[in-house]
């Protein structure tokens, strides 16, 4: 499908697998913010901290081999293991499987960033992607910077996002009306990340803690000192990530607020008073973090008739990095197969 020109809308790791997916197409990745989507890396007083998702695990040899290839000389292990904490802050060593779980030394983004430079797509950063409109053989692709006909598009947006685009898309087929209904079910979870900042290293002898299902409002916390390349000696991150409930609870929290709230909570369960007193902090809410189900498979399929393909965590339904991606080469993938038919 040399001739074909694709469009993906979306620069997350669903819309980098499917470009990693159609490297023989003439492929356009539009990205209206950042690279990385909710795999997303921030950099700060020269150390890099994963702030969305932490790190990929991937558990399925296809996608191994596809991360092997794209981005095997950019990704590194984290050796160090993931431990579990009950509800009255003992940590627990052996219970939590100890997969490999990877990021690079610029952040887990640039995973993301690798699948891109593979594919060969052209990745427009940005741009975002305000209408489509479906035409008898192709997709007309309205953005910020004009209008452009392809043959193909793979939407590899988050849920909201798409919704809005399939509401206002021109598309004359009944699958546009039960799309809008179906993302709009789709029930999510709230995920509330802090980082923290201090100016000495923090000595732990695990990666990151887990806590026991709903039993503590932090659910996640790590030490991003132990990802190579990440922490410059003498200084230490933490990152502390709130249980769904806590934005249930909190629903008009400051940054403030859960930055003091987060701080409280590792110097309990670390018990290092040292922790106490961050010598900076950043924050973000991640709406619509977490999909509990996805739209039914016959939706997704209906769309290819079409040469439209869905591609995403809220796709697959699964709140996991390694489903997105999953999705995105799927999607790439099918299109591939279609167009070739």
């Amino acid at each position: 499908m040399t001739d074909e020109e694709i469009c993906i809308v979306g620069g997350g790791i669903a819309g980098a697998g499917a470009a990693y997916a159609l490297d023989d197409a003439d492929v356009t990745v539009y990205e209206m913010d950042t690279v990385g989507g909710r795999m997303a890396s921030r950099r700060r007083e020269g150390c890099v901290f994963d702030f969305g998702a932490n790190y990929l695990e991937l558990g399925d040899s296809d996608l191994e081999a596809v991360i092997e290839d794209a981005a095997g000389d950019v990704a590194v292990e984290i050796e160090s293991p993931v431990e579990q904490f009950t509800a009255g802050g003992e940590i627990r060593s052996g219970e939590v499987p100890q997969n490999t779980r990877w990021t690079t030394p610029d952040g887990l983004d640039g995973i993301v960033r690798a699948l891109f430079e593979n594919s060969g797509a052209d990745l427009q950063v940005g741009v975002g992607v305000t209408r489509l409109e479906r035409r008898e053989d192709d997709w007309l692709v309205t953005t910020d910077e004009g209008e452009r006909a392809f043959d193909a598009v793979v939407l590899a947006v988050p849920g909201a996002s798409a919704s809005v685009l399939f509401e206002t898309a021109v598309w004359d087929n009944p699958v546009r009306d039960d799309l809008v209904r179906a993302v709009e079910d789709i029930p999510y979870r709230t995920m509330d990340t802090v980082a923290l900042g201090y100016p000495f290293e923090i000595e732990t002898d695990f990666f990151g803690l887990v806590s026991e299902e709903d039993v503590y409002d932090i659910a996640w916390v790590s030490n991003e000192g132990h990802k190579p390349g990440h922490v410059p000696d003498g200084r230490g991150v933490l990152i502390v990530q709130f249980g769904p409930s806590w934005a249930v609870t909190h629903p008009q929290t400051s940054p403030a607020a859960a930055s003091e709230a987060a701080t409280k909570r590792v110097v309990e369960l670390l018990e290092d008073d040292r922790l106490s007193e961050p010598v900076w902090w950043e924050y973000q809410r991640w709406g619509d973090a977490i999909p509990t189900h996805g739209p039914d498979e016959s939706l997704r399929e209906a769309t290819l008739e079409d040469d439209l393909a869905l591609a995403g965590d809220w796709v697959e339904g699964i709140g996991r990095t390694r489903a997105a991606l999953r999705s995105g080469l799927r999607a790439g993938r099918k299109l591939r197969r279609s167009e070739d038919d």
